[in-house]
């Protein structure tokens, strides 16, 4: 995030670097940074930007490998290596599959029919195939073409719907951001959080919504929210949800200070048999209680003794009550236990979990790298 370093690792000029960025910024109509006396740092849409276009490079490298697997008659192995993205190059190839003739895709994209010819050799070097069979007067795809055509197509659409909503985010003086919030861990960090966000994007409005951890990624999913913090048990996650980890637990067992297994420093969950367990609803808890359920199947306890309390400050008081004992994350033990409770940790395997930031995998809110960006910074 600085031009003279960027300069000096290129083998350029300061002034080089600035103009081959401004130059960028104008070719592509977004502003990529913003610049200070001593500082640049990526703009919201920027960010949004450059962390699709790793994710389209990828892609890109993917299709080269799988066009270089491929071995017809007559050809030599295709080259190995990074393969460079050159958006200009597939859209000349495009150009060609579509009108099957040079001259003609040359007048389509403004390019004399020698410069699409040289576009294509460039590329056909680059991998290592040869992607159309030329005649005297004909011209069709290959068999590496014609499986290149087809992935070419969709990554090039996929480019120009990110650069469209990049540019969308650049043009906008705010935009709007839903957050979900548990209520139930994170409350000290949440405020915090949002007046960052709201610092580097003053003129985003931020929703914030109280959602259940039986509803947050139906919530995403169904675009109420665009993220929300959440928990993930077994590393299991939604297809369609992407989860940015903010913090590894472990499940603990917490109970009365005159329960008859306070005094010990730990336990295994066989130990528990027969001995009434405590949770929140499944209407509230969700996947939380589905998680529970398997514990007591595997580990030989009746899941038919659970006692269901409806938010976590009454499954609490059940516990200072000694009417169960509740196995927990040790953040939310942390948060509402007091002085009458006492914890035990559990020697069994599959106790870890996580606490998220989740998300859409398609078609999510742009604004959502800025607010992971400022999570990071806390």
């Amino acid at each position: 995030m600085n031009f003279s370093r960027a300069a000096e690792h290129m083998g350029m000029s300061q002034p080089g670097v600035s103009y081959q960025v401004a130059s960028l910024e104008r070719s592509l109509e977004l502003k990529l940074f913003t610049r200070g006396a001593r500082s640049v740092t990526l703009t919201s849409a920027g960010l949004y930007f450059c962390e699709q276009l790793r994710r389209i490079t990828a892609a890109y490298q993917g299709m080269v490998d799988h066009v270089r697997s491929l071995s017809p008659e007559g050809e030599e192995p295709g080259t190995d290596g990074e393969a460079f993205l050159d958006l200009r190059q597939l859209e000349c190839f495009l150009a060609v599959v579509h009108r099957q003739n040079f001259t003609k895709a040359g007048e389509d994209i403004f390019l004399t029919q020698s410069g699409i010819s040289y576009q294509i050799a460039s590329l056909e070097k680059s991998l290592g195939r040869k992607l159309f069979h030329r005649g005297a007067r004909s011209l069709s795809l290959s068999e590496p073409g014609e499986v290149f055509a087809r992935q070419a197509r969709e990554l090039v659409e996929d480019y120009h719907a990110v650069l469209k909503k990049a540019q969308e985010l650049s043009a906008q003086v705010g935009g709007a951001l839903s957050v979900g919030f548990l209520g139930v861990v994170f409350m000290d960090l949440v405020p915090r959080l949002l007046r960052e966000f709201a610092a580097e994007c003053p003129g985003v409005e931020v929703k914030r919504v109280h959602v259940t951890l039986a509803h947050a990624f139906d919530a995403i999913l169904n675009g109420e929210i665009d993220c929300t913090f959440s928990m993930l048990f077994n590393h299991v996650c939604p297809p369609g949800i992407l989860t940015h980890v903010i913090l590894k637990d472990r499940m603990l067992a917490a109970m009365s200070a005159d329960h008859p297994f306070a005094h010990r420093k730990k336990l295994k969950l066989s130990e528990l048999k027969g001995q009434p367990l405590l949770s929140i609803t499944p209407q509230i808890a969700g996947p939380g209680v589905e998680w529970h359920r398997a514990l007591c199947e595997k580990h030989g306890l009746d899941y038919g003794l659970t006692r269901f309390a409806p938010d976590f400050p009454t499954m609490f008081l059940d516990i200072s009550m000694g009417s169960g004992i509740a196995i927990q994350p040790g953040r939310t033990i942390q948060e509402y236990g007091n002085a009458s409770h006492r914890v035990v940790e559990l020697e069994d395997e599959g106790m870890d979990i996580e606490f998220v930031v989740a998300w859409k995998e398609e078609g999510a809110n742009p604004l959502v790298p800025l607010f992971l960006r400022c999570f990071d910074r806390l």
